[in-house]
């Protein structure tokens, strides 16, 4: 069964991906920032993470930077899930191996599509589903 991590600061939001990829069968832990999120890694290695950029206590970015200095951990696919603009995020992101975005809101076949290339790894550069 597929792991899947998701770090969120909003319940609401951290709620409704939690129940939306636990509806398609995939084993889903969370955490509400970087800090706990790097515990909940340490205790089980996710398949894939899904991680909010603004959080309190660690940022997504920073848990990321984290993740990538670990052998263990450095090549998890991560999936940034954000509303905020990302002229100002994309080269960091880019520097940390992220290529994949969920959009809030998001429509399901977007959480499909992310999925699909999170879980089958390609070479290309940033992949925005556009539904």
């Amino acid at each position: 069964m597929v792991k899947v991590l998701v770090v969120e600061d909003e319940a609401d939001i951290r709620h409704l991906l939690v129940e939306q990829l636990e509806e398609k069968g995939y084993q889903v832990r969370k955490a509400d920032n970087g800090a706990v999120a790097l515990q909940r890694v340490k205790e089980e290695i996710p398949d894939v993470i899904f991680v909010d950029i603004l959080m309190p206590v660690m940022d997504g970015l920073l848990l990321v930077s984290e993740l990538r200095e670990n052998p263990d951990t450095s090549g998890i696919p991560v999936v940034l899930v954000t509303a905020i603009n990302l002229s100002g995020v994309i080269p960091r992101a880019r520097e940390l191996g992220i290529k994949l975005l969920l959009a809030k809101p998001w429509e399901p076949k977007s959480l499909d599509l992310v999925l699909n290339q999170a879980l089958v790894p390609t070479k290309g550069e940033w992949d925005i589903p556009a539904v």
